[in-house]
């Protein structure tokens, strides 16, 4: 069960008893970014991904790929399986959000909030950065059935090119691990729910989400999970991320 479904009672702890009140909403944002994603080394995750709808099930391995250019952040991500689907690409912009097909001639725009496969859209697929996007509306505490607290946190977006306005995220308040979220709609109704099912450790020490499950609030028997396969460090060539030379001959 989902930890905001799992709340039975609001208890008055002051973040303070439970570590987080030092914290300015910047850095508390920062930190749980830090949590999930990636050491910024990392450049390329192989990534796949299971997807469940009225009980059929389907697969699809994914290439992400990340970069920051001119202290931008750009994300790519490249189908590697099914065959009928390898070489789509998507492209994250600091401008745009790009598609491209193998039968394309040039890129066309669509939308974060794009399906890639299942109900993994380009936002959670390429990650939601909580500290670059969002701004805290409010801190709260709450205590799951288990008798756990957490931290609570509701997010609004920065602007209105984001792709959910509006999130609600559960936090460990003691690890600072996120461990789900319902991303809202425009409209305002919740429209995923994410789990943060599992956390890996790289060589590095460094902490990642490895499992994550989408569930889809709109729809029924619509769940998606993405499981991290493998990290590079390689270094990446800018042109990777210009959405100009996307279906140019010769282009990576």
């Amino acid at each position: 069960m989902r930890y905001g479904l799992a709340v039975v009672v609001l208890v008055g702890l002051a973040l303070g008893v439970v570590g987080q009140g030092d914290l300015s909403d910047a850095d508390l944002l920062r930190a749980l970014d830090e949590t999930r994603f990636f050491a910024p080394e990392v450049t390329s995750v192989r990534v796949r991904i299971t997807s469940e709808k009225s009980g059929e099930v389907r697969e699809a391995e994914l290439l992400l790929q990340f970069a920051t250019l001119s202290e931008e952040s750009y994300a790519r991500i490249t189908f590697l399986a099914p065959e009928e689907l390898a070489g789509q690409v998507f492209l994250s912009t600091p401008d745009a959000t790009y598609f491209f097909g193998p039968d394309l001639d040039f890129p066309i725009k669509t939308a974060a909030t794009t399906e890639v496969f299942g109900d993994s859209a380009v936002a959670q697929t390429s990650g939601i950065s909580f500290a670059v996007q969002y701004t805290i509306a409010e801190r709260r505490t709450e205590v799951s059935e288990g008798g756990k607290p957490l931290l609570v946190l509701d997010l609004v977006a920065v602007d209105f090119t984001i792709a959910f306005q509006a999130v609600t995220v559960w936090v460990d308040p003691a690890t600072l691990r996120p461990l789900s979220a319902t991303l809202y709609a425009l409209s305002g109704l919740p429209f995923y729910d994410i789990v943060y099912a599992e956390y890996a450790t790289s060589g590095a020490g460094d902490t990642y989400v490895s499992v994550q499950r989408i569930t889809n609030r709109l729809i029924a028997g619509r769940v998606t999970l993405s499981e991290v396969l493998e990290l590079d460090s390689v270094p990446l060539s800018a042109e990777l991320f210009d959405p100009e030379a996307l279906g140019r001959a010769g282009a990576p």
